[in-house]
């Protein structure tokens, strides 16, 4: 069964503009949950959404074709092994996923194909890896840490994650692959809600809940990033019945939230209104249209209101990718600030002197800064660390998609490299730059560019031989 959702057209800024030579931008977005199963294991949910137009598309007898070829991994985490050894997955999957559209052209920037992928794992520290390989293209690797927790051993109450959904529905088809407690939840990886998609749907467990007669009171309720409290209007307290698993499935409307990032919380309170149990899940409002309360934007720019309600963690974070377009001077600035409200004060002027959109609620720089951002973090990441830290990311994030992309991985008597060309480089021009894995770690270093102040070496190309 193929399924295309639309989702709030804001999400896929993340996509790139202008197509590389060899393979189309693909967007993929990866999240994943854990929910009991037996005493010995817990199921790990992994969801997976593809930006439906961005997969390449071939023609033939049955239509317009694309085939992803996919593996799914789940590597436990080992940090204390032996130099060398290898990691074996506790769970792995090779999947081919096959989507036949009638024209490709028809599909927009807000369409996406969602998969899912149950595993049974023991609990415990793991990586969760999503390989693809497109056809005609270099592979693209995602990765995230996951923590598998023990339900099914565990004394007292618990929670499982919080699933976020796009839309969730009474059902009773066991074959539908987003079926569950007689639901149908279809999975949000993205997270983005408000335009396009004006309510946050949700799915959790409860599992022992606590027993004050035969009910128990769960807290539900949206926090700004920074803020412990509930915003006005967002907070549910419900009183539900006992029971050994308590399935929740909820819906928070934020179609007048104004645009942030925001914490879903789930809250099981005892007999003395103590909490058990929580789990919280990040959320992103995306709502160009909403307006915050006058009496913020009376004393904050717009830039001020994007950084305002960020808490030390997300600070630091945010000026962390920022080296990588920052001066030298933006550089020894950064390193200087003491405090939160001067973190935010950086951030609000970085952006306000690199903004040249006259209109006062956008800021076009930053937009295309996160847009790259994204990607990058998406397609170069490399093993302990982002894609922003990597050199391939850096150099996206700073110039910008490339005219092309000639990619040698498999070339017997040259390491694997890629060379990135740009045809208009402003105060360069035509340039171009040199990846090269020399060591065979999957880590793609740049050995040469011709552009100033870049990495420079007149002998590259013999330096790619082994």
């Amino acid at each position: 069964m193929i399924r295309v959702f639309r989702t709030t057209a804001v999400a896929f800024l993340f996509a790139t503009s202008a197509a590389l030579a060899q393979a189309p931008d693909l967007q993929i977005r990866l999240d994943a949950a854990t929910f009991a199963y037996t005493l010995e294991e817990s199921l790990v949910e992994v969801y997976v959404s593809f930006g439906a137009a961005t997969l390449p598309f071939a023609e033939d007898s049955t239509g317009h074709v694309a085939a992803l070829p996919v593996t799914v991994e789940v590597l436990p985490v080992a940090t204390a092994a032996p130099e060398g050894v290898a990691r074996v997955p506790v769970y792995a999957q090779d999947i081919v996923y096959r989507y036949v559209v009638g024209d490709p052209g028809a599909l927009t920037t807000g369409q996406v194909f969602v998969e899912q992928v149950r595993a049974a794992v023991p609990p415990g520290e793991y990586e969760l890896a999503l390989t693809v390989t497109p056809a005609g293209a270099s592979e693209l690797q995602l990765r995230r840490d996951l923590t598998v927790p023990d339900y099914g051993g565990g004394q007292g109450s618990a929670l499982s994650s919080v699933q976020l959904a796009r839309a969730i529905t009474r059902a009773d088809d066991r074959d539908d692959p987003f079926f569950k407690s007689g639901l149908s939840v279809a999975p949000n990886p993205d997270g983005f809600y408000g335009e396009g998609i004006p309510v946050v749907s949700y799915y959790a467990e409860v599992y022992r809940p606590p027993a004050s007669g035969d009910e128990y009171t769960l807290l539900t309720y949206l926090a700004e990033s920074d803020q412990a409290g509930p915003l006005p209007g967002r907070q549910t307290r419900q009183t539900r019945a006992v029971r050994p698993v308590d399935v929740v499935a909820g819906r928070l409307d934020v179609g007048d939230v104004p645009s942030g990032i925001y914490y879903l919380r789930l809250v099981v309170l005892d007999a003395a209104n103590e909490a058990v149990a929580e789990q919280t899940k990040r959320v992103y409002v995306v709502n160009p249209n909403v307006e915050r309360p006058e009496a913020a934007v009376a004393v904050m720019d717009y830039e001020e209101t994007l950084f305002a309600a960020m808490a030390e963690e997300e600070l630091e974070e945010t000026l962390a990718t920022l080296e990588v377009i920052a001066t030298p001077r933006e550089q020894a600035q950064m390193r200087a600030l003491t405090s939160n409200d001067d973190r935010r004060r950086f951030l609000a002027a970085f952006w306000r002197g690199r903004d040249l959109d006259v209109r006062p609620a956008v800021n076009d720089a930053l937009r295309q800064f996160n847009e790259r951002l994204a990607l990058a973090n998406d397609r170069y990441q490399e093993i302990g660390r982002e894609g922003f830290q990597t050199e391939r990311g850096r150099v996206y994030i700073k110039y910008g998609p490339p005219s092309e992309i000639d990619r040698r991985v498999f070339e017997a008597n040259l390491y694997p490299h890629e060379v990135w060309v740009y045809e208009n480089i402003p105060g360069e021009g035509r340039s171009l730059f040199v990846f090269a894995d020399r060591f065979g770690s999957d880590t793609y270093e740049l050995i040469h560019s011709d552009v100033t102040g870049e990495t420079s070496m007149a002998s590259w190309q013999e330096s790619l031989r082994r």
